[in-house]
């Protein structure tokens, strides 16, 4: 019977370690692909998304952008860089010292912007290719790991 119940903790145990997120962030979620995957020409109407922020869809092709924003990504930009395999970081609300602490993981594809409307009750949202994790508040170790497991995991140039 000990081994039984050593055997139900340790997979409970694992299965919390998973995806499931930390204290302050809820869990990575996949995301349905927004198969519209056409070019946007720049200047063009933004189209409608399926998700808020973006993780796929009509996007322009090969967006340049600095790692550090000071203003707000539209949405056809986020997506060309998570197409690229780019990992977008997006705040809101957040004081000088916590800002500076999410901007610290920009580079090496991974870009940190303000944004105009995140979803209610969040400070952060990472997005990669048809992923994104939502959190509340900031935790810099959960948003590095997610950098880290997503960058370069966009479909690349499809044309």
């Amino acid at each position: 019977m000990r081994a039984i119940l050593a055997a139900l903790l340790v997979t409970a145990t694992l299965a919390a370690c998973g995806d499931a997120g930390s204290a302050g962030c809820g869990p990575v979620r996949r995301e349905e692909l927004d198969t519209r995957s056409v070019h946007v020409l720049p200047g063009a109407e933004a189209p409608e998304y399926r998700t808020d922020p973006p993780t796929s869809g009509p996007h322009l092709p090969s967006p340049s952008t600095e790692h550090v924003r000071t203003e707000p990504l539209a949405p056809p930009v986020q997506v060309g860089l998570l197409e690229e395999g780019g990992v977008l970081i997006q705040h809101s609300g957040l004081t000088e010292g916590q800002r500076a602490s999410v901007e610290a993981l920009a580079g090496d594809g991974v870009t940190v912007a303000p944004a105009d409307d995140l979803p209610e009750d969040a400070a952060v949202v990472a997005t990669a290719w048809v992923t994104k994790q939502v959190c509340p508040e900031v935790d810099v170790a959960t948003l590095e790991r997610f950098a880290r497991d997503h960058v370069d995991g966009g479909p690349g140039d499809h044309g």
